[in-house]
């Protein structure tokens, strides 16, 4: 079995407006799934690592015409973002490639962790003794302290 999805255009929604309408479920035709990702950034180079294009949008009306091949993220209260789809889409098939984009995310979050931490040494004055990358792909430091 093959998956193909265009998920396009993508949008990230970020307006009080509209995510109080989905919260109330004012518009009953979208299929909401949660996510733990929280840094637009990183969800923005997510999303470009699996073809799919992004824009903002401002306001409800921008939101309503959600085709089949369309999903738009929106910020939940505690920060997190909501994958919001056509209540008509495949939610498995949805699942699984939200799955592959928070996948992303993690890399995305563990380069930028690493980034400031090698930065941030540096200016600290440490030298990096060892790095070793593990199996899981996360990298393990160690620093002399002077």
């Amino acid at each position: 079995m093959s998956l193909e999805i265009l998920l396009i255009p993508l949008a990230i929604a970020l307006t009080k407006e509209i995510a109080e309408a989905l919260t109330e479920n004012k518009h009953d035709n979208f299929m909401k799934i949660e996510t733990r990702m929280k840094d637009q950034t990183l969800l923005e180079l997510a999303i470009t690592d699996w073809n799919c294009t992004f824009r903002e949008i401002d306001t409800i009306d921008k939101l309503k015409p959600i085709g089949e091949n369309e999903a738009t993220f929106i910020k939940s209260e505690d920060g997190t973002f909501i994958l919001v789809v056509n209540k008509l889409a495949k939610k498995e098939d949805y699942e699984k490639w939200i799955t592959d984009v928070e996948e992303s995310y993690t890399h995305h979050l563990q380069q930028s962790v690493y980034m400031k931490l090698v930065t941030n040494a540096k200016e600290r004055g440490l030298i990096v003794e060892k790095e070793v990358v593990l199996e899981d792909n996360s990298i393990e430091l160690t620093y002399i302290i002077n």
